[in-house]
């Protein structure tokens, strides 16, 4: 009989191993997802702060061009080059006029996957009339259209 009850034990402990392997692997993986998630997640956070500050800086600066003596608002344009997707996902550019963001105007930048909103305050004199416009990622114009600045893709 001691025989028959030692075929049994390696064949339960080679199931048993696998068995506590297969959890642990998958334990490994589900934290892992949920690390790089996290990191996906905070690296769009700061490259949508880093592109809206630059486009901040671009209506800023059309801003005090517009106000300069001899002017001239149909020739106004400032343009640049942003990129097309952050994180591997396509973003959206909202220039907004009310009084939810950190200034009035104020950008909302927002990307889909991973959903990220990120608003970036505008310095613009409190004279200046800004119209609610916006753009995807890519190539963007600030300019003046009707006396009011707006953004929008070119």
């Amino acid at each position: 009989m001691a025989d028959v009850d030692r075929g049994v034990s390696p064949v339960f402990g080679y199931a048993l191993t696998l068995s506590i392997s297969t959890l642990l692997i998958a334990g490994l993986l589900m934290a892992a997802s949920g690390y790089v998630d996290t990191q996906r997640e905070r690296t769009s956070e700061n490259e949508l702060t880093v592109v809206g500050q630059q486009i901040s800086a671009d209506i800023a600066a059309a801003d005090r061009l517009n106000r300069t003596d001899g002017a001239n608002p149909d020739s106004l344009r400032i343009t640049r080059t942003v990129p097309n997707r952050i994180v591997g996902s396509s973003y959206r550019i909202h220039l907004l006029n009310d009084t939810e963001g950190p200034t009035q105007p104020y950008l909302e930048l927002r990307t889909a996957d991973p959903e990220v909103t990120v608003t970036v305050g505008v310095a613009v004199a409190p004279s200046t009339t800004v119209a609610e416009s916006s753009a995807d990622g890519g190539r963007i114009a600030v300019e003046i259209e009707n006396g009011d600045l707006v953004i929008h893709n070119v």
